[in-house]
């Protein structure tokens, strides 16, 4: 599927459609579709709305395969460490999302403590659930020699 970057300010009928909840069993043609509908709404539901239990129970309901070396197995302990970032204040901003061959990352700045990092999470789907995560974190100094770095 086509690479996205959202504009937070976009107003325009050109949105993902919503799906209601993730389907473990879902396949066909329009599977990859399907799948990039649930990066769009999960990124919505998680960096932007800030919902992080509403996004894990509609799109993580259960396996969850973790692969930080920080973060433990299954999806209570991701719900509960990302939901202490968010009442922390973090901010995401220059959303970037991607999906196919059965896979999605999305690509992302935010701000937390006072600090700014590029993100990448990275995902493997079953139908239209996540399944499981990697993830890479790199922290923007302002130093950077490159000006074209991270985003």
């Amino acid at each position: 599927m086509a690479l996205n970057v959202v504009d937070r300010t976009d107003t325009g009928d050109n949105k993902p459609s919503k799906p209601k909840v993730c389907d473990p069993n879902a396949k066909g043609k329009d599977l990859e579709k399907k799948q990039y509908d649930a990066v769009a709404d999960f990124a919505d539901l998680f960096l932007f709305k800030q919902d992080i239990r509403g996004a894990f129970d509609k799109y993580v309901p259960g396996e969850y395969i973790q692969h930080n070396p920080f973060a433990e197995q299954g999806r209570e302990f991701a719900i509960e460490v990302l939901t202490g970032g968010v009442a922390s204040g973090i901010v995401s901003t220059n959303l970037t999302f991607f999906v196919g061959n059965g896979y999605g990352f999305m690509h992302y700045k935010s701000v937390f403590m006072n600090t700014t990092y590029a993100i990448v999470d990275y995902f493997r789907f079953k139908g239209t659930c996540i399944v499981e995560h990697w993830d890479v974190l790199q922290e923007i100094t302002g130093n950077e020699p490159n000006p074209i770095a991270f985003f």
